[in-house]
């Protein structure tokens, strides 16, 4: 496995992690809302949630890009060396 894959995958590891954990702390935010509170807590609610579910979608994305790219090394060496064996 490359450096680069293992960052990418270690990257994405933790950022699984922390959305676990920052999502429940979210999730106990929104049990509080009422139809009396602040709006500005709702926002800030959202703000944050949206935050969060970009930064996992990025890693997400970085990660399938990276498999998808050695999906494609490994089949196009395959049919290279198939190739080849066909003469």
């Amino acid at each position: 496995m490359g450096e680069d894959t293992r960052r990418i995958l270690k990257v994405f590891g933790v950022t699984v992690t922390d959305f676990e954990a920052e999502a429940e702390k979210l999730t106990a935010r929104a049990a509080q809302i009422t139809a009396t509170s602040d709006s500005k807590e709702l926002l800030s609610l959202i703000a944050d949630m949206g935050e969060l579910c970009h930064e996992l979608g990025q890693r997400w994305l970085e990660t399938t890009q990276q498999v998808f790219a050695m999906q494609d090394r490994f089949v196009t060496d395959m049919a290279k060396a198939a190739s080849r064996a066909r003469g």
